[in-house]
């Protein structure tokens, strides 16, 4: 997937121009979706609004000409006069993804961005992660394949349906955090904390 973090002042055309792009039904062709977020807290320099593009294969990504080739693209990416400044852009491979029943219905993420120090880090996380769930979340881990900052290696992340469910779970784990922390203080650094909630989906066609 490719997660471009922005700061745009104006959300409601943001949104308007996204879904524009949405029905074009240039990422469908390809078999590719997106999603839109709203940053609750923790985006980069600013951010307030995440796009994430969703690849289920090399086949579904991008030819180098799209920026002039596709009027969709020129038309919401290269001549948008909105006051929109992208401020993170990093390719992630998903390596770990748990969801259980209609993914769909999963509207807040929790994410930790993380710099991984130790060669166990993915495999401790995902027996944590998997130790902690209880079937009414989802979870996964993302390896960074470009981009990233700060030396970030991995997203590892929670998702509900919202925010009220994602506080109920942290209150419920709180007395496990410590131990958690002492036993991956040697595999990796939490880099920063981010809450968003998806606002506007486009679904990959069946």
């Amino acid at each position: 997937s490719l997660s471009i973090e922005s700061e745009t002042r104006d959300l409601n055309g943001f949104l308007a121009d996204s879904r524009k792009f949405a029905d074009s039904g240039v990422l469908a062709k390809r078999g590719a979706s997106m999603t839109v977020y709203q940053i609750n807290a923790g985006g980069h320099s600013g951010a307030n609004v995440m796009t994430e593009f969703y690849y289920p294969n090399a086949d579904a990504m991008p030819s180098p000409d799209v920026m002039v080739a596709s009027q969709a693209h020129i038309d919401t990416f290269g001549t948008n006069p909105r006051d929109d400044d992208n401020v993170r852009a990093t390719f992630y491979q998903n390596i770990h993804f748990v969801a259980p029943g209609d993914p769909n219905r999963y509207r807040v993420f929790i994410g930790y961005s993380v710099k991984a120090t130790n060669s166990d880090y993915v495999s401790q996380i995902k027996e944590i992660m998997s130790d902690f769930a209880t079937g009414n979340e989802a979870y996964g881990i993302n390896e960074v394949v470009a981009g990233g900052l700060n030396g970030e290696t991995h997203l590892v992340w929670w998702a509900y349906d919202s925010q009220a469910s994602l506080m109920k779970d942290l209150e419920r784990t709180r007395a496990r955090y410590d131990e958690v922390v002492a036993r991956l203080t040697a595999a990796r650094e939490i880099l920063r904390t981010v809450v968003v909630t998806s606002v506007l989906q486009s679904a990959t066609p069946e």
